[in-house]
């Protein structure tokens, strides 16, 4: 309240009272400017200050005169606010009065009472007791009894805060009073009591409350009257809101017992008004929870009397309802029901309550089966106005059930009774919340029910919610010591000592385990709330029966979804509550009750489908798995007509059903044991429904034209989500096993493996010992026997899940513990069972190798380790030997038995690849199955493993070659990697197998793989190992292959490298030649491998026991396919060819790495020629690829021989000698090839020559160079031409060797050098003497590259022997200047002239070194020789070549052309320097003079002269035609292409005229060369005078010109040889003859060049020359 409301209500009472009240006004106003006066007019200011206590004692004074003044009362009523507390005590009974007063005026002012009244309880409640309490009460009683109903609910809602507050007062008392100030004393039941103020004033008002309830005259309360409704509402809003009060106070509870709850029972048992009823029924949930100790009489005569009003003949509909509401309130609250347990049903001479109750509960819900639609299964309501829910779920039972078959009708339908349901079977107010009706409310028929099955079901929550928690395993308890106390024998043990003893048990089964089996709460006697844990214990045990016949009842009725749930998941919490307190008796029940509901008892037997996918596995169930799932189709089921198909069913809450059953198997799994066998039976009989329906469903959508999906909503509709939920709940179930204690674990696959039928025809061994494992079935087996093999299969892939959920419990248990024979031996019943289906036996073999390859974990434990992987290796043979057994001859059945010996191999080799390298023991069985590929495998292992004497049967024929490849994988792992563990005594094993898949014929790269096997066994054997005695096995019988028995056990490691090497040796009789090729290089790199390790006597052990019989192999099989006739001769011939090769090959590397110490051994020569005839025979096949190993071996042996040996070897040269010479390769042929290249035949020829030379040097002799001379010009003409390349440009490899050999040659033999030079004259010539096909590239090789290189060589050979005279006398250096003459002389005409330089520019170079050494410094040598005119001949020759060319012939640029041109000039010059004067020695011919001149004279004409000009022959009349006539020309003439060699030509003719030193070579020369001289000036000067008239005014030509003036001046200057020109008649000039046989055409040029200036003035000068020099006489 603020002081606005105080004005306006001051202002308001001064208005009213202007005129008519003075006094009243003048209070009013000397109020109104008090409260203005105040400095601070808030709330709080005026409630602090007297102000307020004036005002009302201002307000009271004037009451007193004015007593019905109504504005002064409304003003009293609002100067009381509702949150102040300064109004004075002594005030407050005169306020009550006042407000008692007021109760008569307006509604306002009864209102403002009413608000008034709580404020004083409120802030004025220690002194509102006794007659001001009764009388504030008293002003509520008054107002309640107004007709107005504002203000009579009014006046009742003030009530229900002022009654309870009085009791709430005696609670503070109770909490404050410090001395019991006790002010009376009031009677109970058996006495009295003294009591406080306001416990007294509680006990008087509930008191007079109850008794105006009935009716009756109050003893504290002013007289009045109340509705006992009202009364009893009073009543439940004192106890609802101070019930600890009450029942501490003995008289309250004195009240209650001798006065409310005869009432109340009074009520119930009359026929009351709904109201009355209704309300006295509210207070019982009320007492029953807090009072039940306090008034157990009472209590259990009100719940006897509800249990009664529930009969239908008792009470009407309403009534039960109400008891059934009250019920459900108790049920509610689980203490309550266990403390009514305890009050009653556990007391000797008590009613049994809850007891009665739920059979009562049973008989009420079975009384109308037609009202909640009680049939066979739970249907759905049908009622009107459903959700699209409740559509949605009646569409999925009625069209998606899973039915036996597709077309088959669903039994279960929506039900034409209500049944229950959360919309129409409930009330929206539930009947004891209906207090403001008078009359009983229209209640739905299944209303009851519904209650009913309300009630069951928090029962059932109830005790779980309770008894869950103590089977928690907390921390505390799981640090308990490992040992209990000691305690007296003859003290019985406690229940916490019973639960350690317990653990103990289960700690010492499970070893390292940290899984524990769930806590029975009855242990725990110790716990505070023991006792109540006994009274559940109890209540199970007694009620569990009528419950259960509840729950049945109500699994067949029709009700909604929701409730439906609640049902199963309260059945769900009561099981597993019994199972956890071990109460076997209702668990077993229970679990039998909810697996009938998921698998009704209509289901029969289901015919065979095609597919089969368990409900456990999810759709990848072979993701994660290590081992190869082959793909076995299943065999195609016939088709059946639906009349052959029994119906099946199964609906939604069928499969709800079943996920629970599955969920109460993870809660209990540790504590089921054999009761595990109804949960699996239960999952098994609806995985086949389920399975059975998916492949029929697959079957149809297979044969669609569009593809459909394959996911489960697919295939079923709308229950598909639900079969994926229990797919889900399924696989968590067996993911939970991985948490069960060891005892618990081989329960489930006890059970699990016990639901394995029709395995009579198996004759497994494995089938006694899985009988003994599996367990007795529970007597509360659900189903009845399943014959279908498809229960097995459910059993197979269950058993593997629970392998993949548990691999830590396979990790860390021993065998015995983890039921590792209990899965071998299941899946080996299934694997061996030849009469079941491949998929099943495919799917157990998985199921096995999956358990096996748990083994092969790095994290197994230590101590473990070692059996379980023995287990695991036993288990595959068991396997593999179980389908060995019995073979199949079922197409179907064996391809089964295949993929499942794959698999076994498969994970073979997984196991091998985690741990082959520390197993330690088990290697037989790993053998086993190695060979068990084969169609005769391993004997029989009699005995321990060491014990290997038993016979080993060639194995040779694969059972497969899938098989085969698989097992080849293992034994590569095991041959590479783990050697090191394999123990000695097994290896003959271990060869023997790598010999068989050598053999086998299916796999070939597995039989090429497995030769390089035996080089892996040969290192592990020499390892560490200086020698081996090999020796020891060179006498005696040999070595026997067929068995496994150790012959010298002293030796072993000797033997086994024998045996090896024998096999390997068996191995190069292969037909397949890469098979023989392999064992070959294997065998060799043996031996390379331990060569060193091996003494000489060893060595020979070797050559005499393998190398020998290899060759000898080689040359058997070789005769055996020449003598063939067949289309493959060829191919099988060259085959072992090319083994041959690679034999030789490898001989050659051991011999030549051993020969020096081997020819110190007797015996050497001996091998050496049994060698070079095994040679020879190779030679003789006439096999180019052969011939040219042959020859590389034996370089490779004598490049080894050593210097200080050669004199030993000897003797083994010799041998080789003759072989070389009478074996050479080009004319040996490539069999197979269309084109033969022996090109490596003959280098390899020609490298054994150079191997072999130096052995020869010590008796060289001048025939065996002949004989390798011979040899090479052999080898170099008949060699086949080099593939994608030409020897143009580059030598080939035959090329350079041929060079290189010829270089090694001694030439201080005599007559070696002329042999030397004449072979590089021929190997010079070769490429010119081919034909035109030839030497165009269309034939053999164009030898230009080898023509250049001789050239130097032959070049190197003259200049070292110029002073040689055999070299001149014996036709070699002639030869020689005729081979470089060749290339020369064809100059632009033969084109294969390579790279650069030219072949021609090559030979001028060389012969111009030749001649440089020959001819200049050792001339005189050069003259000696017996034919001087043809070695001279054959110079000029060259020199003549030189200078001549066809340029047109050339096809060159300009650029090119001048370069040769340029060349040729500087060995023309060079080659003239050299040649004059020696050309003028009197013993050389005069015609090679004039030759040489008439070259120089041909190569000097730079324009073609006039035929007419020019000589018939070379006579000596050759100037006669210079002055014969002719016509002139008056073309063109070209100057040659080749003016600047021509020019030089000019100048030598000009040089060698001239005078030098007169000497008689001189003289010769310049005699022979004038008369060309005069021809070459007559020719050009001759042309000039008849041309140039001709051309009129026209210029003469430039080139023309050029000439005429460099020969007019040439004449000048020349001072010719005073004897090369006869003297003539009156000439006294010596040196310018010249001049006067030229004059008189000097004379007819000069009229002609009157034009021409500069050429007149160049003729002059010849005038002049004559005129001064010539004395005319």
């Amino acid at each position: 309240m603020t002081a606005q409301i105080l004005v306006s209500e001051l202002s308001t009472l001064i208005q009213d009272t202007k005129r008519k009240n003075t006094e009243i006004r003048n209070a009013a106003e000397k109020s109104l400017s008090d409260l203005k006066a105040l400095p601070n007019t808030s709330e709080a200011q005026l409630g602090a200050g007297d102000w307020l206590d004036i005002m009302v004692k201002r307000v009271l004074t004037l009451l007193e005169i004015l007593e019905d003044d109504q504005t002064l009362c409304g003003l009293f009523s609002s100067l009381v606010p509702p949150r102040m507390s300064s109004l004075a005590p002594e005030t407050l009974k005169d306020s009550i009065d006042v407000l008692r007063e007021c109760t008569g005026l307006a509604q306002d002012i009864q209102l403002k009472i009413l608000q008034v009244l709580p404020s004083l309880q409120q802030n004025y409640a220690e002194y509102l007791t006794k007659d001001l309490l009764a009388t504030t009460l008293h002003i509520c009683f008054i107002l309640l009894a107004s007709k107005t109903a504002v203000i009579s609910n009014t006046a009742a809602a003030t009530l229900q805060q002022l009654v309870p507050a009085v009791v709430g007062k005696v609670s503070r008392e109770d909490e404050s009073a410090k001395d019991r100030d006790f002010v009376a004393e009031v009677p109970i039941v058996d006495g009295s009591i003294s009591v406080m103020s306001a416990a007294l004033d509680a006990y008087r008002l509930l008191d007079d409350i109850c008794l105006l309830a009935e009716g009756d005259r109050p003893s504290f309360l002013h007289p009045t009257s109340m509705p006992p409704n009202f009364g009893l509402e009073l009543i439940e809003s004192i106890l609802s809101n101070h019930a600890a009060t009450v029942t501490s106070h003995p008289e309250l509870i004195h009240i209650l017992r001798v006065r409310l709850m005869p009432f109340v029972i009074r009520v119930l048992s009359e026929q009351k008004a709904f109201s009355t009823t209704v309300r006295a029924m509210r207070l019982l949930p009320i007492m029953f929870n807090n009072m039940l100790s306090a008034l157990p009489s009472e209590c259990e005569m009100v719940l006897s009397l509800l249990n009664h009003m529930l009969d239908p003949n008792a009470s009407p509909m309403w009534k039960r309802v109400l008891c059934l509401e009250v019920f459900r309130g108790v049920h509610n609250e689980p203490s309550l029901v266990r403390s009514m347990y305890a009050h009653f049903d556990e007391q000797d001479g008590k009613r049994t309550v809850i007891k009665d109750h739920l059979d009562i509960v049973v008989r009420l819900a079975s009384e109308k089966p037609a009202v909640i639609g009680l049939g066979a299964q739970s249907t759905i309501p049908a009622s009107a106005g459903q959700t699209e829910d409740e559509l949605d779920e009646m569409a999925a039972l009625q069209a998606e059930g899973i039915g036996g078959s597709i077309g088959v009708a669903v039994t279960l339908r929506a039900s034409t009774a209500p049944g229950i349901s959360a919309r129409l079977s409930t009330m929206r107010v539930p009947c004891l919340d209906q207090l403001d009706k008078g009359d009983p409310p229209q209640i739905p028929p299944a209303y009851l029910y519904t209650l009913a099955l309300t009630c069951i079901n928090s029962f059932s929550e109830g005790l779980a919610r309770f008894l869950l928690p103590f089977t928690v395993l907390t921390d505390s308890r799981g640090k308990r010591k490992a040992k209990p106390k000691e305690s007296d024998d003859s003290k019985p043990a406690s229940g916490d000592e019973r639960q350690e003893e317990e653990q103990l048990k289960l700690a010492r089964s499970q070893s390292n385990s940290t899984s524990r089996l769930p806590i029975n709460p009855l242990f725990l006697e110790n716990n505070p709330q023991y006792h109540q844990i006994k009274t559940s214990s109890n209540m199970i045990e007694a009620c569990w029966p009528a419950l259960l016949a509840a729950y049945s009842t109500f699994f067949r009725a029709a009700l909604d979804s929701e409730y439906y749930h609640a049902l199963v998941r309260s059945f769900q919490k009561f099981t597993q509550t019994s199972g956890l307190l071990r109460l076997s008796t209702p668990r077993d029940a229970f679990l039998t009750a909810l697996g009938k509901n998921a698998v009704p008892s209509s289901v029969v037997s289901i015919p065979a489908a095609s597919q089969h996918q368990s409900v456990s596995a999810s759709h990848d169930s072979r993701k994660g798995s290590k081992t190869p799932q082959p793909n076995t189709p299943a065999p195609d089921s016939a088709r059946r007509s639906s009349a052959d198909i029994g119906v099946a069913s199964l609906n939604t809450r069928n499969l709800l059903c079943l996920r629970a059953l599955l969920n109460l198997g993870i809660a209990l799994g540790p504590v089921l044991q054999a009761a595990w066998s109804i949960i699996l039976e239960t999952l098994q009989q609806a995985d086949l429904v389920i399975n059975h329906l998916s492949a029929q469903r697959r079957q149809t959508r297979s044969g669609q034209a569009t593809p459909t999906s394959s996911s489960e909503t697919d295939v079923f509709g709308d229950i598909g989500n639900e079969i994926a939920a229990v797919r889900i709940a399924a696989t968590r179930m067996l993911e939970s096993s991985s948490d069960l204690p060891d005892e618990a674990f081989l329960d489930i696959i006890a059970s699990m493996s016990g639901l394995l039928r029709n395995l009579t025809d198996s004759e497994s061994a494995a089938d006694a010992k899985l009988a003994e494992t599996k367990p007795a079935l529970s007597a509360t087996s659900i189903l009845g026997s399943a014959s279908d093999p498809r229960a097995n299969l459910f059993v197979v892939e269950n058993l593997g899940k629970v392998i993949e959920f548990n691999l830590s419990r396979f990790l860390g248990r021993s065998t015995q513990a983890n039921g590792w024979h209990i899965f071998v031996n299941s899946f080996l019943c299934i694997v061996s069972a030849q009469h079941f289906d491949a998929e099943l036996r495919t799917r157990a073999a998985k199921g096995l190798c999956d358990l096996v390859g748990i083994t092969s974990s790095s994290d197994i434990v230590k101590d473990t380790k070692d059996d379980m992987r023995v287990e695991g290796l036993v288990a595959i043979a068991r396997q593999i030997d179980s389908l060995n057994r019995k073979r199949s001859k079922n197409k179907s059945s064996r391809s089964c038995e295949l993929d499942i010996h794959y698999m076994s191999l498969e994970t073979l080799r997984s196991l091998l690849e985690q741990f082959g390298d520390s197993l330690a023991s088990g290697w037989f069985d790993v053998f086993t199955i190695v060979t068990s590929v084969f169609e005769e495998s391993l004997p029989p292992k009699d005995g321990n493993e060491h014990d290997m004497k038993e016979k080993l049967p060639r194995i040779t024929v694969a059972k497969s070659p899938k098989l085969v490849r698989s097992a080849f994988g293992s034994l590569q792992l095991i041959c590479s990697d783990f050697l090191a563990t394999v123990p000695e005594n097994c290896l003959p094993v271990l060869l023997s197998a790598i010999h068989s898949f050598c053999a086998q014929q299916d796999e070939f790269n597995i039989s090429l793989t497995s030769t390089t096997l035996f080089c892996n066994v040969s290192d592990h054997l020499w390892a560490e190992q200086a020698s081996l005695a090999l020796d020891a096995f060179d006498s005696g019988d040999s070595i026997k292959l067929d068995s496994l028995e150790i012959q010298n056990f002293e030796n072993l490691k000797a033997e086994l490298v024998l045996r090896l090497l024998v096999l390997l040796a068996e191995i190069t009789r292969d037909s397949r030649p890469e098979i023989r090729h392999g064992a070959i290089h294997s065998i060799f790199r043996i031996f390379d491998s331990c060569g060193d390790k091996l003494r000489s006597s060893d060595w020979m052990v070797c050559q005499n026991r393998i190398v020998r019989k290899l060759l000898a192999y080689n040359e058997e099989a070789f005769k055996a396919a020449d003598n063939e006739n067949g289309s493959e001769r060829d191919s099988v011939v060259a085959s072992w060819n090319e083994a041959a090769t690679i034999l030789l090959e490898h001989t050659s590397s051991l011999i030549g790495n051993f020969v020096n110490a081997l020819l110190v051994e007797d015996g050497f020569l001996d091998l050496w020629i049994e060698l070079c005839a095994s040679f020879k025979l190779f030679l003789k096949r006439l096999d180019l690829t052969l011939s040219a190993t042959v020859y590389a071996a034996l370089e490779k042996i004598l490049l080894e021989v050593e210097e200080k040996h050669r004199a030993t070897f000897g003797p083994c040269t010799g041998v080789v000698w003759d072989m070389w010479k009478e074996n050479n390769p080009s004319t040996h042929k490539s069999p197979g090839r269309k084109a033969t290249d022996n090109q490596a035949a003959l280098v390899a020829y020609l490298h054994c020559l150079t191997a072999l030379y130096p052995l020869l040097c010590e008796d060289l002799k001048l025939h065996h160079i002949e004989v390798i001379l011979e040899q090479l010009q052999r080898c170099a003409i008949g060699s086949s031409p080099t593939a994608y390349s030409d020897d143009s440009d580059n030598l080939t490899a035959l090329q350079m060797q041929i060079l290189q050999c010829m270089k090694i040659l001694d030439d201080s033999i005599h007559g070696a050098a002329s042999e030397l030079i004449k072979s590089s004259s021929f190997f010079v010539a070769l490429a010119f003497q081919r034909d035109a096909a030839s030497a165009s590239g269309r034939g053999g090789p164009t030898f230009v590259a080898l023509a250049k290189a001789s050239m130097d060589l032959l070049s190197v050979h003259i200049v070292k022997h110029r002073n040689t005279y055999d070299i001149y006398s014996d036709g070699s250096f002639l030869g020689a200047l005729q081979a470089l003459h060749n290339p020369i002389s064809l100059k632009y005409q033969w084109r294969p002239e390579g790279k650069s330089p030219p072949t021609w520019q090559k030979a001028t170079s060389t012969a111009i070194d030749i001649l440089k050494a020959t001819v200049s410094a050792q001339s005189e040598v050069l003259l000696k020789a017996a034919d001087v005119s043809a070695l001279w001949q054959g110079i000029l020759a060259i020199a003549k070549a030189i200078t001549s060319a066809d340029p047109v012939a050339a096809k060159k640029s300009p650029s090119e052309s001048a370069l040769d041109q340029s060349f040729d000039i500087s060995a023309f010059i060079s080659i003239f320097d050299l040649l004059v004067p020696a050309l003028g020695s009197s013993q050389i011919p005069d015609r090679l003079r004039r030759s040489f001149s008439s070259s120089l004279f041909q190569n000097s004409i730079i324009h073609t002269p006039h035929p007419d000009d020019l000589p018939d022959s070379d006579t000596e009349e050759i100037l006669a035609n210079l002055v014969s006539k002719h016509i002139g020309r008056t073309n063109d003439l070209p100057p040659s292409r080749r003016a600047k060699i021509a020019y030089v030509c000019l100048d030598k003719l000009f040089d060698l005229v001239a005078q030098h030193d007169s000497s008689a070579e001189r003289v010769r020369l310049a005699q022979a060369t004038a008369p060309f001289l005069i021809l070459r000036v007559g020719i050009v000067l001759k042309a000039y005078i008849l041309d140039q008239p001709l051309r009129g005014r026209m210029p003469t030509p430039a080139s023309q010109k050029k000439e005429l003036l460099y020969v007019v001046q040439k004449l000048v200057q020349l001072e010719s040889e005073p004897r090369a020109i006869p003297d003539a008649p009156g000439i006294k000039s010596k040196r310018k003859k010249h001049l006067y046989r030229v004059y008189g055409l000097i004379n007819k040029a000069i009229p002609v060049a009157r034009r021409d200036s500069e050429v007149q003035i160049s003729l002059n000068n010849v005038i002049e020359v004559v005129a001064e020099d010539f004395g005319i006489e």
